[in-house]
């Protein structure tokens, strides 16, 4: 029995676990799959670096994104074709995106260009009311303006988080926030489709923000995969998709003299947001 015993144990197919042969025999395959393990984390890794650039250049394209558009419209000394309610409600928008970061205690890197944006949407909404309406009419709603946006960022920024339910009202502002910012495009694609030209909108402006929209559903797959975010940015890439388009349109209108810019001036009234 024991000689029987000491033959089976020697046999070339009865090796236990322990044995040198079943060791050798492993160690490729766990090799394998350390190998393995080390490259997909070595490739995540890279992903979520690429995707951390990206954001910092997100960030540093939106101090400059509407900077086209303000000097088009200083240059011209006309706001044609612009809507007001588009810059105004993306104003509103990403404050309160801003409100909600800021409350979080978020890396000032992620939501950085909410603070560019909005500076550079004030502008041209001055600018817009301004070269419509002159000086002497547009002094007092500056100044109402003025008091209303103080008073709004004095209550998200300071009075609402420090209520028992101000998180709870900052994430609920945040998830309306993307559709407020998406919507702001409507007023702007409805005013181009009256007119049938987008006046004095910068195509390069347009551009940055479908580069910004992509840039952030990359950072958004990569980072966080949050579903509704992600959702919110190939939204805006499609309506900011619709604006570039509309910008090509004008160009080549303008280029085979069917649009002269004289003619680009007609009144038409904007749409306005339920």
């Amino acid at each position: 029995m024991a000689m029987a015993m000491r033959t089976m144990n020697s046999a070339p197919g009865a090796r236990g676990r322990g044995s040198p042969g079943f060791a050798r025999s492993t160690k490729p395959m766990v090799k394998s799959r350390r190998s393995s393990a080390v490259t997909a984390a070595s490739a995540s890794g890279v992903a979520e670096t690429l995707a951390h650039v990206v954001g910092v250049c997100v960030v540093t394209g939106a101090c400059v994104r509407s900077l086209p558009q303000i000097l088009r419209i200083h240059k011209s000394r006309s706001a044609k074709g612009l809507s007001l309610g588009s810059f105004t409600w993306e104003s509103i928008g990403l404050t309160l995106v801003l409100a909600y970061n800021v409350s979080r205690e978020y890396p000032l890197s992620t939501y950085a260009e909410c603070i560019a944006l909005v500076i550079q949407d004030v502008i041209v909404a001055c600018q817009i009311f301004y070269f419509r309406h002159g000086f002497a009419k547009s002094a007092t709603p500056f100044a109402l303006s003025a008091v209303g946006g103080v008073a709004m960022c004095a209550t998200l920024f300071w009075w609402l988080p420090a209520q028992p339910f101000g998180a709870q009202a900052l994430l609920s502002l945040n998830a309306v926030a993307g559709l407020i910012v998406n919507g702001s495009r409507l007023p702007q694609i409805v005013m181009n489709l009256k007119r049938g030209n987008t006046g004095e909108l910068s195509w390069v402006t347009q551009a940055l923000n479908v580069c910004g929209s992509i840039a952030r559903i990359f950072t958004t797959l990569t980072l966080t995969q949050d579903i509704l975010n992600l959702a919110l940015q190939v939204t805006g890439l499609l309506l900011n998709g619709t604006l570039l388009a509309q910008c090509y349109r004008t160009i080549q209108m303008r280029r085979s003299g069917e649009l002269v810019d004289d003619d680009v001036d007609a009144v038409v009234e904007e749409p306005k947001l339920a």
